[in-house]
This record gives structure tokens, C-alpha cells and sequence, in this order.
């Protein structure tokens, strides 16, 4: 096979970064702006007229988050991955959410995306639904997960989150809701919220009780909205379009929180560890490998959405019951 020229691996680079880049940004000026250089500049790098220099390739991938295994090393056992430092950092932390929220705006603004989300937990989408319970849930992971300093020895209150990142996570809430998704949900999905909350009031990491019902019952507006997406098969509440939702019940153990994402035919995998984190690769061969594996998990999942109503109806009213049961034993504590 004949070595490829220099301009033939930049075409396979230019072809990856216009695939990744919603068809409404004019790429011309982003690349000027990025490079400071001039348009006609830019234009004859996109066009393979002029070679990209390393530095070059660099800016262009971190800023768009473009790994370039994703575009030359799609063979091998070898799979690299990007992730974002949490641990420690109310700023890393914010970083992760901010950088969650760019991925999501280009999957919203792209022509063609789909997410399937395999759902260990919640996924961090819904938690964002309203103000307290994101409040809450970017509470319990900066104090509990990463050890956040500043949050050893708080006890949990409404004006203790900034209001960034609160913003920030009610934009990502809001993206996700225009982009077509299919998730994988088993009966458990929903209990590690429970417990959390629960053992936050157990352990006196509320300041007060009120504040943990009022949490309590945000997570059954957020399941009884997430009801209503399954039921008309839309994310969109007043239906005046149509944003694709399918919701399955699996009744395998999933073991991790798995999404697969397919922009423009551009393929990336995230896979979570360290509880809420998750490594990133656009990898086609480990990213088949993912897909093939949800499309397994689906074809032994029952789906919830739509017209079954009867599966639909008894998946939620367990999750409805598990709440108010938690309910009931932080009034009668």
C-alpha cells in the first residue's frame, strides 16, 4: 500500500473536523479566527492547498474537541481517550460542565445526531430538570465525589451553589431536550438519587428537613416529566415539534453509564468511572464495538415508550412508590 502524502492524511483530517462541525458555523471564519490567519488562509488549508502544521492541528483539535486517534487510529487494541480533571476543583468542575454543554449545542445545532444512553443512574441530563434538584445534585457530587474543599464542612442550603454553574446546568438541561435520544433504564436507575438524598439526610448533611422533601419531590416531577416524553415519544412537552424519545426497561444489570453518539456520522463513545466522569474516544472500531453492544441491551429491553402502556405504567409507579416511601420516613424520622 502506498504511503499517503501529507495532504492526502490532511484530507482525512479536514473530512473528520467538517463532519464534527454543525453545517450552520461558517468553518472558514472559525478557522481564521482560531489560527489568526486570514479567510483566503483558511481556505487553502481546508482545501489541502497548504499544509496544517502541528500547531495548527493542536488548536483546531482542543478546540473542538477532536481526538486524533478518533481520525487515524481506528485499528488495534490500542483506544485513546480524553477526559476532564474533576477531583479537587470547583473550577475543574465547572470546566466538565461547561465543556458537556459545548458537546451537547453541536449536537442540538448539527442536521443529523442521536444519543442512546445506557443509564446505570440517572442520566446527568435529567438531574439538571428544575433548580433544587440540581442544586442538590451538584452539591452531592462536588462534596461527596471529587472532595471539593470548600464543601467538607457545609451542610446542604439553597444558596451554597453558584449560580454558574446552576445556569450552566440548566443550558445543558435545555439542550438535551432538542436532540433525539434513546435511553436504558432498569428499575434501579432511579435509586441511587433516593439513596443519595437519603443518606445526606441520615448522615445531617441537610441543614434542614423541609429541603430534603422539597428535593424528594422534584425527582417524582422529574420521572413524572420524563413519564410524559415516553408516552408521546417526544421531549417536547407543548409537541409543536418532534424531538425523538425512546425509553427501554432493561432487566440486565447494565454495570456502567454508556453513551453512544452519532453526529453528522461522526461516532464517539463515553464510558463513565470515578462515579460521574467519563473517558472519550471517537475510535470507529471501539465506538462498533459500543453500538453493537446497546443494540444487544435494547434487543433484551422492553420498550416503555409509546404504546406500552400497560409496562410503561407499572415501571413509573414503582419508581412514584420508592419516592413517597422515602418521603414518608424523612417526615416520620
Amino acid at each position: 500500500m502506498a504511503k499517503k502524502t501529507e495532504f492526502e492524511m490532511q484530507d482525512v483530517f479536514i473530512k473528520h473536523l467538517k463532519q464534527a462541525v454543525p453545517s450552520n458555523v461558517s468553518l472558514v471564519d472559525e478557522i481564521a479566527d482560531l489560527l489568526h490567519i486570514s479567510n483566503d488562509s483558511a481556505y487553502r488549508r481546508l482545501r489541502n492547498e497548504t499544509v496544517l502544521s502541528l500547531d495548527e492541528t493542536y488548536k483546531i483539535c482542543k478546540h473542538y474537541r477532536i481526538s486524533v486517534d478518533s481520525v487515524f487510529s481506528n485499528k488495534g487494541d490500542s483506544v485513546t481517550c480524553n477526559y476532564i480533571k474533576l477531583t479537587d476543583s470547583a473550577e475543574n468542575f465547572e470546566n466538565y460542565l461547561s465543556g458537556l454543554l459545548h458537546q451537547l449545542t453541536r449536537l442540538q445545532k448539527a442536521d443529523d445526531s442521536k444519543i442512546i444512553y445506557a443509564a446505570e443512574e440517572i442520566p446527568i441530563f435529567h438531574s439538571f430538570y428544575s433548580k433544587q434538584l440540581a442544586a442538590f445534585k451538584l452539591f452531592y457530587w462536588q462534596r461527596s465525589v471529587l472532595n471539593i474543599p470548600e464543601y467538607q464542612t457545609k451542610k446542604f442550603e439553597w444558596n451554597l451553589i453558584p449560580e454558574k454553574q446552576l445556569a450552566i446546568a440548566n443550558d445543558i438541561y435545555q439542550a438535551y431536550l432538542k436532540i433525539p435520544s434513546t435511553e436504558i433504564w432498569t428499575t434501579e436507575t432511579v435509586q441511587t438519587t433516593i439513596k443519595q438524598i437519603e443518606y445526606y439526610f441520615e448522615s445531617g448533611a441537610f441543614k434542614e428537613k423541609e429541603d430534603c422533601i422539597i428535593v424528594l419531590n422534584e425527582l417524582k416531577k422529574m420521572m413524572q416529566t420524563i413519564h410524559v416524553f415516553a408516552e408521546n415519544e417526544n421531549k417536547n412537552e407543548q409537541a409543536t415539534s418532534v424531538v425523538p424519545f425512546n425509553l427501554y426497561n432493561s432487566d440486565l444489570v447494565i454495570g456502567t453509564n454508556c453513551i453512544y453518539v452519532n453526529l453528522n456520522n461522526s461516532v464517539f463513545s463515553y464510558i463513565s468511572f470515578n462515579t460521574m466522569n467519563s473517558l472519550t474516544t471517537g475510535n470507529q472500531q471501539f465506538c462498533e464495538e459500543i453500538e453493537h453492544w446497546m443494540k444487544n441491551l435494547i434487543k433484551k429491553s422492553t420498550l416503555i415508550s409509546s404504546i406500552a402502556e400497560k409496562q410503561r405504567f407499572q415501571f413509573f409507579s414503582k419508581a412514584y412508590k420508592a419516592i413517597d416511601q422515602c418521603v414518608e420516613r424523612i417526615k416520620n424520622y
